[in-house]
């Protein structure tokens, strides 16, 4: 059980009064603390929306590459003179 601690309870009723008298000085304070947060919080989206569209151009990239290797395998080997299929070649990029 918790006891009460007059000491940390006069600390906290000075302090709300102290920023309750000094309200009109701290509002600027304030609103630049909020404009600041609120241009960080836009970098961050920014950086955010940057990498996802990285991930989109990569995620991009992976399927066309699928889909070549899907094309190539599709494809029928080719045949040499002798009518064999050349299994060392690779088929052109």
């Amino acid at each position: 059980m918790m006891r009460f601690h007059p000491p940390s309870f006069a600390l906290g009723v000075g302090c709300a009064v102290v920023l309750m008298g000094q309200k009109q000085h701290l509002r600027p304070v304030v609103v630049e603390i909020a404009a600041l947060g609120l241009h960080l919080g836009k970098l961050g989206l920014a950086l955010v929306e940057r990498q996802r569209e990285h991930v989109e151009d990569l995620w991009a990239e992976i399927g066309e590459r699928v889909r070549q290797r899907a094309q190539r395998e599709a494809r029928p080997a080719p045949r040499t003179s002798n009518g064999a299929a050349d299994l060392h070649s690779e088929p052109p990029s």
